[in-house]
């Protein structure tokens, strides 16, 4: 679970620094952020879970491929397992929810969500994350 949480942490911090909205507890600005903090165990950290927004499901499918061609991870419905996992939930596992449920809970159609692994390089992930953002055309 550290491993899981460090890296989590490590890719909200530079996802964040290239402009990508990302949402995880164990940054500051998230509305939970104390919350999660007061009840937590701080030797656990915030968890491996985060997600942002590609715009579109078009995009989210776009970049998803993208990474899993450039091995950052796996396209996947289910989010548990050791190495990093991503999912578009609007488009799989929450398609049954109606578009406007979808949208009072914040699920975009462009939501892409993280399982982050246990990458004991997390640099390199994060750096083929980037590169396929880019090509995505979600930063320039």
């Amino acid at each position: 679970m550290q491993q899981h949480s460090r890296n989590a942490l490590f890719l909200a911090q530079n996802l964040t620094e290239l402009g990508i909205k990302v949402n995880y507890p164990g940054l500051e600005n998230h509305p939970d952020h104390l919350l999660l903090k007061s009840m937590m165990n701080p030797g656990f950290g915030f968890g491996g879970m985060l997600s942002f927004d590609a715009g579109s499901a078009e995009k989210a499918a776009e970049l998803m491929e993208l990474m899993e061609t450039e091995g950052v991870g796996y396209l996947a419905v289910s989010l548990g397992y050791f190495k990093t996992l991503f999912s578009n939930s609007g488009k799989s596992t929450s398609s049954e929810v109606p578009e406007e449920k979808q949208k009072e809970m914040g699920l975009t159609e462009g939501l892409i969500r993280f399982s982050v692994g246990l990458d004991h390089d997390i640099e390199r992930t994060f750096s083929k994350m980037e590169k396929c953002i880019r090509l995505a055309g979600l930063i320039k």
